[in-house]
């Protein structure tokens, strides 16, 4: 009974040895397991790390390319913002306003002759400017092409007491001025005094000028011999003028007419003796 339990002993602490082996073991391969599995994550770790690092050094790299190649190659914008310069605008100097000088054109007729001689205040008051007034008589043909009224005050020029155009240079007064043409229709020089045609009102008349306040190539002359000689089968044009004050104007204007007188009473081959052709024919200036 005893060997019995002798053997039942020995074989129980074989057992027991045998269990503890076994658990080493298990231990041994547990702990070799945790060892390989803590090696392998920190390796995959450190794989994962040093993948991260190369793949942010790389797209690091790429930045800095792309970077580099977007500097050395500016966008269309900025190219053109870089190459397009401001070009200053030469600007062309304006040429001053030309003043129209006086002429026969419808324009030029109304630029005034006096304001040029007297200063001051110089109104048109009244402008014809069609063909008002024509006559033929035997070889002459006289036309008033257009005509105008200029009203003239507070002159500022002086004027030589001498000259005619001063007779205005100390009152107020007007200035008329006709474009005349007279033609010649026969085959010899005829004579006529464009000056001694007349503006008739209801108690006074005036006589006109060939002379006062015309510009020069604007006078009528027949001929270069004689102004009064009209050459034949030709036409002179010129300008005639009237100068008064304004209580002789205001006499005119009530019932102003034109008195023009027949050639023949200038020419002393004429027939007709005393009853030469005169015309008046009305003539408004207001």
């Amino acid at each position: 009974m005893k060997k019995w339990m002798v053997i039942i002993s020995i074989i129980s602490l074989v057992a027991l040895l045998g269990a503890c082996g076994n658990n080493d073991n298990e231990k041994d391969q547990v702990d070799k397991s945790t060892t390989d599995s803590t090696t392998k994550k920190a390796k995959t770790s450190s794989n994962e790390s040093n993948k991260a690092a190369e793949t942010k050094e790389n797209d690091t790299n790429d930045k800095a390319a792309t970077t580099d190649k977007g500097s050395s190659n500016p966008t269309k914008e900025e190219k053109d913002t870089s190459t397009t310069t401001d070009t200053p605008k030469k600007e062309t100097p304006k040429s001053p306003a030309k003043t129209e000088a006086f002429s026969f054109s419808p324009s030029g007729f109304k630029v005034s002759t006096a304001e040029s001689i007297l200063g001051g205040d110089v109104t048109t008051t009244y402008l014809s400017s069609s063909r008002s007034f024509q006559k033929d008589f035997e070889a002459l043909t006289l036309f008033i092409n257009q005509y105008k009224v200029e009203h003239v005050v507070n002159y500022t020029k002086e004027v030589s007491a001498s000259n005619p155009e001063s007779y205005l240079a100390n009152k107020n007064g007007y200035v008329i001025t006709l474009d005349i043409s007279i033609k010649n229709n026969s085959k010899k020089d005829k004579m006529y005094k464009a000056d001694q045609i007349s503006l008739l009102g209801a108690s006074k008349s005036i006589g006109g000028s060939l002379d006062n306040f015309i510009p020069s190539g604007f006078h009528l002359i027949g001929s270069s011999s004689d102004p009064y000689n009209f050459t034949a089968g030709k036409t002179a044009r010129g300008l005639l003028t009237f100068t008064m004050d304004e209580a002789t104007y205001n006499d005119l204007a009530k019932d102003s007419q034109i008195g023009v007188p027949d050639p023949s009473r200038f020419d002393s081959s004429s027939t007709k003796g005393s009853s030469q052709d005169n015309v008046v024919a009305p003539f408004p200036i207001k």
